[in-house]
């Protein structure tokens, strides 16, 4: 369906009446086997952040740095002109942090178009849900459904950074390319560790063996894509580690209320940890230079299995020697030892301060007052995503995990929200 081929969308009702009529015809399709245009999606993206107000006329301005128009529908809901979209694209904003794009671009084509967005935009960010945040989620899918309905996880874990020789240019190709599947005619001969599948099952019998499983083999700790079920239907609502999420069920206002429930506990958990980062410590840190009166609680990242001297290499290198890594950092690392260094560095999100001590056996960063909470949530996603599985955060004296179930308590899932 072209741009001029789609409906006159005008308003809120207007737009939710259309995807859940599309949202109909798909999951039809996809009983039969014959999908004949792509699913809806929803991208959750962060903007500003770091205690800074978010508003209709600031979103504005960063799209328009993108050639890119938002057409106002009500207070909170746009429509986005951009030569570049082959698709028609809806942005709400959920929250004063949290927006979402709504559309039916091919899932690569959307996948590219946020990533040139994100990279270029300082503003945005990607919301990252880790292996660690997933584990939380599946209790409330345990909670929210019946033991006789069918999830799916996905586990993702690429040891990119232990690899045969790859040159960096190379390491960027492969750290990019984990999300999809890989002909294995073609696919090439890499000797790494790598774990990607999907278990299909039904809740209950997933729920009675993942702990175990996960016991056995830690890269199972690595879930980087989760369903919950839909309580209204047939089908459910994928969501993605880097805040993607497919509408694989027959309803977009079900998909939209599962949408805002997964928000309202992240943003909480985004609260939880600037308020835990920024000021549970009372004594400055000293650092040479800008960052002499830096404050706040380390963030500990602690990996379970040590890690060797050239893959602790690749990670450095990957991370400060190119201009965009998953990490979004920059800065030039001092190194203190074989596997050790410091860095006095700069996230590339609003363009913060951080302070970083890497070594074999971990991660410690030191986040001021004013970074974004996200940029935690990055952090943790992407070492136990590419480093460690098995990895363990603390955000001062509590657990990450800990933190990600105190901010799901008391958020209700509204079907009506939809």
């Amino acid at each position: 369906m072209s741009i001029e081929q789609w409906p006159d969308v005008t308003s809120r009702r207007e737009m939710i009446r259309f995807f859940d009529g599309y949202s109909l015809d798909r999951m039809e399709e996809l009983g039969e086997r014959k999908l004949r245009r792509p699913l809806v999606k929803t991208q959750l993206l962060e903007f500003l952040g770091g205690g800074r107000v978010a508003d209709s006329e600031a979103l504005e301005v960063v799209f328009r740095r993108h050639a890119m128009r938002l057409q106002p529908m009500d207070e909170t809901l746009f429509r986005v002109h951009s030569d570049d979209i082959g698709a028609p694209v809806f942005l709400e904003q959920l929250t004063p942090r949290i927006v979402a794009l709504y559309t039916t671009m091919q899932s690569q084509d959307v996948k590219r178009w946020v990533r040139r967005l994100v990279m270029g935009t300082g503003e945005l960010d990607y919301v990252w849900l880790s292996g660690l945040t997933f584990g939380v989620l599946w209790k409330l899918v345990v909670r929210l459904s019946r033991p006789h309905r069918f999830s799916r996880l996905v586990f993702t874990h690429e040891s990119v950074f232990d690899v045969d020789g790859l040159l960096p240019e190379e390491e960027e190709i492969a750290e990019e390319s984990v999300d999809e599947w890989i002909d294995e005619d073609v696919g090439p001969i890499i000797e790494r560790r790598s774990t990607r599948f999907q278990l299909v099952d039904r809740v209950g019998v997933i729920e009675d063996k993942l702990q175990e499983l996960q016991r056995i083999y830690s890269p199972l700790y690595a879930i980087s894509q989760m369903r919950f079920p839909s309580p209204v239907g047939r089908g459910g609502h994928d969501f993605f580690h880097d805040g993607r999420v497919t509408n694989r069920a027959e309803s977009f206002r079900d998909h939209r209320s599962h949408v805002l429930f997964v928000v309202r506990i992240y943003e909480q958990l985004l609260e939880a940890t600037e308020r835990e980062a920024w000021y549970s410590i009372k004594e400055s840190v000293s650092v040479p230079g800008q960052f002499r009166k830096m404050v706040g609680a380390p963030v500990v990242i602690q990996f379970g299995v040590e890690l060797k001297a050239d893959v602790f290499d690749r990670w450095v290198q990957a991370t400060f020697g190119r201009k965009r890594s998953r990490f979004r950092f920059w800065g030039h690392p001092l190194r203190l030892g074989p596997t050790k260094v410091h860095v006095y560095g700069i996230d590339q999100h609003l363009w913060q301060p951080i302070f970083l001590e890497l070594t074999a056996d971990g991660c410690t960063a030191i986040v001021p007052g004013g970074t974004c909470g996200n940029t935690v949530h990055r952090l943790v996603t992407n070492i136990q995503r590419f480093l460690d599985p098995g990895t363990r955060a603390f955000i001062g004296q509590k657990a990450y995990a800990a933190m990600v179930e105190e901010s799901a308590k008391g958020v209700a899932y509204d079907h009506s929200a939809g």
